[in-house]
């Protein structure tokens, strides 16, 4: 199956209709990896169940609006990646965070691995906190970050549909590489000794999940975003991924973790530190401006963080209900 091909079959299948993906686009034995509470899954029935279905179930006529989407090969295997956001009327519990009687949206971060016209492998998170908030039942402490439920791009659109040239592919891809590479230079606390300002542009825009938010300049970057990262986790390392790719000026990757260290610095999103090692499951889309990175989606999964520091991120939810008056209305 040609990339064009398996790009088509993913777009078709997930995003072009309510509800989201149906069952038939996942092959029988297919592997899921979803956002916590959400265990591993294996089987066609078994993600539907544990995934798809509630997400279908909230949002029965959400519209899905990707962002970023963009397919590549990654070791040989075809990925197709998309990152955007569900939007709509939230008409059932999704894992603990009640419906309302207003529009919300969900951020969500995919990726899907294609073999002979079917998806093998599906890793998927989404900004939990973020429902939450908007149902006015902050699981985070405030954060310095823009608190953007729906950031969309700016300038640059990162939907790559069509086939895009190799050329372009080859730069966004060498680029991202080399600011890995930056990254894993990290010496103790360091930001300099990772020299980040050679990747990014001036007028970068990084869009964090709930909790870190939106970073709109270099700077905010390092100072709400990166900085607090390393100064948490002083020794943490990234580069971790079942899959990293790039398509025209649209790159992506994903780890199950993307980045391990220690937490032996500073609290973390209101979260004390351990002393001990820790991960953290990530999603990263990127789009290229020139020869810099100009815009950033990131998703964490900051639920299953939490439990590996001892706390359930989650257990506000279980004891708290939400009349609709207090519900936060997001735009």
């Amino acid at each position: 199956m040609t990339l064009q091909a398996a790009k088509t079959l993913v777009w078709d299948g997930a995003f072009m209709r309510p509800g989201g993906a149906p069952p038939a686009l996942f092959s029988h034995d297919v592997a899921g990896f979803g956002p916590a509470p959400v265990p591993a899954m294996v089987g066609r029935e078994v993600l539907d169940d544990g995934l798809l279905s509630p997400l279908r179930q909230a949002f029965p006529d959400a519209v899905h609006r990707p962002y970023v989407f963009l397919g590549g090969a990654w070791k040989g295997e075809t990925w197709v990646a998309a990152t955007g956001v569900i939007s709509g009327v939230q008409t059932a519990p999704l894992w603990g965070v009640q419906p309302g009687d207003v529009a919300r949206t969900l951020r969500f971060g995919s990726f899907f691995k294609v073999v002979d016209g079917a998806v093998t492998e599906l890793r998927m998170l989404v900004d939990l906190p973020g429902l939450a908030a908007q149902a006015g039942i902050p699981l985070l402490p405030p954060f310095a970050g823009h608190p953007e439920p729906a950031p969309g791009p700016r300038e640059v659109s990162g939907v790559m549909r069509g086939p895009q040239q190799a050329d372009e592919t080859a730069a966004t891809l060498d680029l991202v590489e080399a600011m890995l590479g930056g990254c894993n230079r990290l010496t103790g606390d360091d930001l300099a000794s990772m020299g980040m300002a050679a990747f990014w542009d001036r007028e970068m825009v990084w869009h964090g999940p709930w909790g870190i938010g939106s970073c709109y300049g270099f700077q905010a970057f390092q100072d709400h975003a990166q900085g607090p990262s390393v100064r948490s986790f002083p020794d943490r390392r990234g580069g971790f991924h079942q899959a990293r790719i790039a398509d025209g000026h649209a790159a992506a990757f994903t780890g199950w973790p993307s980045l391990r260290g220690s937490f032996t610095g500073a609290p973390f999103r209101g979260i004390a530190p351990t002393g001990g090692p820790i991960s953290q499951n990530i999603m990263d889309f990127y789009i290229r401006r020139g020869d810099r990175l100009y815009e950033n989606w990131v998703m964490i999964d900051l639920v299953d963080f939490a439990a590996q520091c001892g706390q359930d991120l989650l257990a506000p939810l279980k004891t708290s209900a939400c009349p609709p008056s207090q519900q936060e209305d997001f735009p």
